[in-house]
C-alpha cells in the first residue's frame, strides 16, 4: 500500500500525504492515485508539495549563512538574538530575518524551526523548507537523531576532563524560569570534554553533546558540577568581568540526516566577543 510505503520507508505522515493529495500532487506511474492504492516494485511515485507562503512578517538583517540547499537552511545564529516571535519580540527575531530572506530570494517557505537557542547563546540553528523535511528529521524511528555539539567556557576545570552528566532537570519553582537539578524532573544527560585548560585550571573550555534537548540543559548541569559558564546571569554565582556580556555557550557543530542529501556535518565557527575571550583566557 503506497499509504504504509511512504510511512516506512521515506517518514510521510498520514495527514501530509492527505494535504498533499488535497493541496499538492501525488501521482503513481503519471496518474493520480490515493495513499491506500497498491505499488509494486518498480512504480514511480511522484510527489509535489502544496505551495507555500512566508508566515512570519519579514525583517531584512544580518544572516550568517553556513548551509542550504531546497531542503534545509542553516545559519550562525548571533547572541542576543531571539529565535522565533513571541509577545515581547514580534519583529526583531531570527525567524523574521530568514522570512525576509525567503522573500528576497524568492523561495515560498514557511519559516520551521528545527533546532532553538537561546536568546544569549550563538551557533548553528535549522530551518526545514517544507512541512515534509522538517517532519523527517523529527521521525527518529527511521532517521538517526540529530547529532549537537556545543563549546562552552567554564569556572573551573571538571574532574574529570571527560565524562557523562545524567542527572534530571525541573523548574525550580511554579513562577520561575530557572531550572535546577532534581529528583522529580526529566531525565537529561550531557556528555562533556575539556578542550583546553586556562590559568590555574581557573577555566576551561569545554565540548558538549546532548543526549537530551531540556531547557538550560547544558547550562544547570555544568552549573550543578561546580563549573558554571561564563556570563551566565542565571546559573553563575561568580560575578566576574572577563569582557563577555552573555553567557559564553555556542553550539558548534550538528550532524543531520536529509532526506535527499543524506548526512550532512555542519559547523559554525565562533562568535566575534567568544574569539575575544579565549584570547583573553590564553593570555591570564
Amino acid at each position: 500500500m503506497l499509504k504504509q510505503y511512504l510511512k516506512t520507508k521515506y517518514a510521510y505522515s498520514s495527514r501530509l500525504m492527505t494535504r498533499i493529495i488535497r493541496e499538492g500532487e501525488m501521482t503513481v506511474n503519471g496518474k493520480p492515485c490515493w495513499s491506500t492504492d497498491e505499488v509494486e516494485k518498480g512504480d514511480v511515485i511522484f510527489i509535489r508539495m502544496p505551495t507555500e507562503h512566508v508566515d512570519l512578517l519579514p525583517v531584512s538583517g544580518p544572516l550568517d549563512i553556513l548551509y542550504e540547499d531546497d531542503e534545509i537552511l542553516a545559519v550562525n545564529k548571533d547572541p542576543g538574538l531571539v529565535t522565533h516571535p513571541t509577545k515581547s519580540h514580534g519583529g526583531d527575531t531570527l525567524g523574521n530575518i530568514v522570512a525576509a530572506y525567503f522573500l528576497q530570494t524568492d523561495q515560498p517557505a514557511k519559516v520551521r524551526f528545527v533546532s532553538r537557542l537561546d536568546m544569549d547563546t550563538s551557533g548553528v540553528i535549522l530551518i526545514a523548507k517544507n512541512k515534509y523535511v522538517q517532519h523527517f528529521l523529527q521521525s527518529h524511528f527511521i532517521v538517526p537523531k540529530m547529532e549537537k555539539y556545543y563549546t562552552a567556557y567554564v569556572h573551573h576545570c571538571p574532574v574529570p576532563y571527560s565524562g557523562t552528566i545524567n542527572l534530571p532537570i525541573g523548574l525550580a519553582s511554579a513562577d520561575s524560569i530557572r531550572r535546577e537539578v532534581r529528583s522529580d524532573g526529566k531525565p537529561c544527560m550531557t556528555h562533556y570534554r575539556v578542550l583546553k585548560v586556562y590559568g590555574k585550571k581557573q577555566y576551561a573550555k569545554i565540548k558538549l553533546k546532548l543526549e537530551t534537548g531540556r531547557t538550560h540543559q547544558i547550562r544547570v548541569h555544568l552549573s550543578h558540577i561546580g563549573c558554571p559558564i561564563i556570563g551566565d546571569h542565571l546559573y553563575n554565582p561568580i560575578h566576574q568581568d572577563l569582557g563577555i556580556a552573555r553567557t559564553a555557550l555556542h553550539a558548534s557543530e550538528l550532524t543531520v540526516t536529509l532526506p535527499k542529501n543524506g548526512r550532512q556535518n555542519i559547523t559554525a565557527p565562533l562568535k566575534t566577543d567568544l574569539r575575544a575571550l579565549e584570547n583573553r583566557l590564553e593570555n591570564l
